[in-house]
């Protein structure tokens, strides 16, 4: 099957093992004008963002999904230049953010706009099947992003528009949640016909609640364990248990892991102590520090393996998972 990437289609046979939520570049609208921000040349930029990749390459990965929203800083002629010069798979989306941090113009826009989760579902299509900027470059999935209410008006506008662009499309749906919400959101897009494989429930580590975590793997969807690393959010220790306890029960068919790292950062929104933080965030880290945890509780390296090349590659098959056996009962 073809899947599309900013060097154009490539089999997802090609995938290899894939990082479900990495960003090369993001920055909320408005940093352009903040003259006291520094500013990186476009070259230094992409030095930066190819040095990363070059990393994740020594580390065995091959491919990373990239769903920065279209008013967070997405930008597909970078992601074919870094794609260009490393050889590596680097897919992006169609989307926008949640309504406390996205563009003011949509809030303004779509506000009492009767026709308004058409009006941005037609956006995506178009972007889906014509491609995007000069390039024509295709997204591979649609991004939904929600905020701590999901239920809000203007996050069901977006929900319903990324419903209609993925059942005129096809094209899969990953989500960005505030770690609350998931189930109420995957029942709003399965509830306009979307099939709950087709969604993966994003930044659900952030929550310790195992009890929440089973409710959206047992409703269909893959969940999101895309933030390790951040550790001033959630201690790795407890998204291990957690991520342990979903492969004990037969989950791991579900799960999908990455860090949400941001190559670089545009403009300068964050407080020194966070900056610092996430300037040492690194995609490596789950390979060279949770993985070694999942090990140590009797998890295989062919279960771990599984995790990063098996689940992405299912997702964009449009494959059903598979509910199995405990793999973290597997000797290691």
């Amino acid at each position: 099957m073809k899947i599309n990437s900013a060097a154009g289609p490539i089999s997802t046979d090609d995938l290899g093992a894939t990082l479900m939520h990495e960003h090369l570049v993001a920055g909320f609208l408005g940093w352009e004008v903040d003259t006291q921000a520094p500013r990186l040349s476009r070259e230094a930029v992409i030095e930066a963002c190819v040095e990363r990749i070059e990393e994740l390459q020594a580390g065995g990965f091959s491919s990373l999904l990239d769903p920065c929203p279209n008013d967070l800083g997405r930008d597909p002629e970078l992601y074919a230049e870094v794609a260009a010069r490393t050889g590596f798979n680097i897919l992006f989306t169609t989307g926008l953010y949640h309504e406390r941090a996205g563009s003011p113009y949509w809030r303004v826009k779509l506000q009492g706009f009767r026709k308004a989760a058409e009006y941005v579902a037609a956006m995506y299509v178009d972007e889906l099947t014509n491609g995007v900027g000069p390039s024509k470059l295709k997204p591979a999935a649609i991004k939904l992003a929600v905020g701590a209410d999901p239920d809000s008006e203007y996050e069901n506008k977006l929900i319903e528009a990324a419903a209609i662009a993925c059942r005129e499309t096809g094209a899969p749906i990953i989500t960005h949640t505030e770690a609350i919400g998931g189930e109420v959101l995957l029942a709003k897009l399965t509830g306009f016909g979307v099939p709950a494989h087709k969604v993966i429930i994003g930044h659900s580590c952030g929550s310790r609640d195992k009890a929440y975590h089973r409710s959206i793997v047992e409703g269909g969807a893959y969940i999101g364990f895309d933030r390790f690393g951040l550790t001033g959010l959630m201690p790795d220790e407890v998204r291990a248990e957690c991520l342990h306890a979903l492969l004990e029960a037969g989950f791991a068919q579900q799960v999908m892991i990455s860090h949400d790292c941001v190559f670089c950062n545009l403009g300068a929104m964050y407080s020194p102590g966070l900056a610092s933080m996430l300037k040492t965030h690194s995609s490596m880290h789950f390979s060279r520090h949770v993985a070694p945890i999942l090990r140590e509780r009797g998890v295989s390296q062919a279960a771990i393996d599984s995790l990063l090349r098996d689940n992405p590659r299912r997702y964009f098959c449009d494959e059903v998972p598979a509910r199995g056996k405990s793999v973290a009962a597997q000797p290691a």
